[in-house]
């Protein structure tokens, strides 16, 4: 921050023709490392000039510009998220939350008091997070995090004294925490993390098609990996209920398959990582928006002549007489542009097992509608150059028509004309008729 005399500078006069004149501020401040002040207002505190500073990296200031002996240093009042947040998740055992996002932190906060307890910057922005389940870590502290770059970071969050578990203990203040592993199994951002219901497996989906699987101990080793048709939006493991311990990966292209979690021991991965005898399930969602379409009209005119043989029917039962009246044909209409079909309906939002061997998936509306083209030829018509463009195409059209029926008719009449002179040859040669007979000749006028 830097103050300036306004007097100074409104008063200001250039010793020379280059017009600039150098001024020094009266006094500066440093705010702090990696702020980035982009808003300021000022207000009275004490009768104090104090300012609040808005940082583009997600944190509000507040600024003690008296520059006196008892100027107080900046203090940072709240930090958030300097983005939307990619992804949050709640401790399984206390009242713990973490979130992450693409300003390349993750953040703890507890949401009891409504306050940040720590926080961590790597960096790479962060796409996906999760807390691991107490069957991994009873103790509830660590997190599971996804990055832009592809790499899965586990982090551990502690206290010396423990985690707390009721609410109204104070010692999460102290918070604290710390990186434990890292490894990059992606080659694109991670999109999905699942802990396998008993701990064992820990899954990992990215952007790059592929879904790959750790034995979570105490180094995370790497089983290996498949590859899906698209690209990944969630993974959801099958509860305890179910006897099968099975992976449900949800892409966003409309696949979802299923796959059960794969053995560490039958894995070979002397020469590769790819597991490609991992039985699988695919599922693949079409749109159906025609066919709805269609049905729909169909039953409206099947109810609609219903009801009309029904009034029918109820004015000849009191004894009136009714005439069917024939419909009169409708005026041709312009074809309606045919219905724009997606080869991909729209993504899917979320999936989770219910019943084994059954799952419920969550998609965003009926499918993707085809966007409006765009007017990008600067000499395109206009609505009235539009509009007597395709009356002089009705025009030519009408024209064309009657010529063409014109030229059938005339084929007609050669084609007559031929048989009656091959069954005038066949006839006796008295009563042939001779072409010496006076011609006329008939101008044909085409429209």
């Amino acid at each position: 921050m830097k103050v300036w005399n306004f007097e100074t500078i409104d008063a200001a006069d250039p010793v020379d023709d280059t017009g600039l004149l150098e001024v020094e501020p009266m006094n500066e401040l440093h705010v702090g490392r990696n702020v980035s002040l982009s808003f300021m207002s000022k207000v009275h505190d004490c009768g104090q000039p104090i300012w609040f500073a808005q940082d583009n990296n997600g944190a509000i200031w507040k600024l003690d510009l008296t520059f006196s002996n008892m100027t107080r240093d900046p203090e940072c009042l709240y930090t958030f998220h300097s983005g939307r947040i990619e992804a949050m998740s709640v401790s399984p055992v206390t009242y713990l939350m973490a979130t992450t996002a693409l300003d390349r932190s993750v953040r703890i906060y507890d949401f009891i008091s409504n306050s940040q307890l720590s926080e961590i910057k790597f960096k790479q922005g962060g796409t996906a997070l999760m807390w691991a389940p107490r069957v991994v870590n009873p103790k509830g502290g660590l997190i599971a995090v996804g990055f832009e770059d592809g790499v899965v970071r586990i982090i551990e969050v502690y206290d010396p004294k423990g985690l707390p578990v009721l609410a109204g203990q104070k010692n999460t203040e102290n918070a604290k925490i710390n990186l434990k592993h890292v490894f990059k199994p992606h080659a694109t951002a991670v999109t999905a993390l699942a802990y396998e219901r008993n701990g064992d497996v820990l899954a990992t989906g990215s952007k790059d098609k592929t879904v790959f699987f750790f034995a979570v101990e105490d180094e995370y080793r790497p089983i290996g990996f498949i590859c899906v048709p698209g690209p990944v939006h969630a993974l959801q493991w099958s509860p305890p209920s179910h006897v099968k311990s099975m992976l449900l990966i949800l892409c966003e292209n409309g696949f979802a398959l299923q796959v059960p979690a794969p053995l560490p021991e039958e894995q070979d991965t002397v020469s590769t990582y790819q597991i490609k005898n991992l039985p699988m399930q695919y599922f693949h969602f079409y749109s159906v928006k025609s066919r709805i379409k269609v049905k729909n009209s169909s039953v409206e005119e099947f109810h609609k002549e219903k009801a009309k043989l029904e009034w029918i029917k109820q004015q000849q039962e009191i004894g009136k007489e009714v005439e069917e009246v024939e419909p009169e044909e409708e005026p041709e209409e312009e074809p309606l542009p045919p219905l724009y079909i997606p080869e991909e309906p729209s993504p899917i939002l979320c999936g989770f097992y219910s019943a084994p061997g059954k799952f419920w998936l969550s998609l965003r509306g009926l499918e993707k509608e085809k966007a409006a083209e765009d007017i990008e030829d600067p000499n395109a018509y206009n609505i009235e150059e539009v509009k007597q463009k395709k009356e002089y195409e009705r025009i030519m059209k009408e024209a064309e028509e009657k010529k063409t029926k014109k030229r059938e008719q005339l084929i007609a009449l050669r084609h007559e004309f031929l048989f009656l002179l091959q069954k005038n040859q066949e006839l006796p040669k008295h009563m042939q008729l001779h072409r010496e007979v006076p011609l006329v000749f008939i101008k044909v006028i085409y429209f």
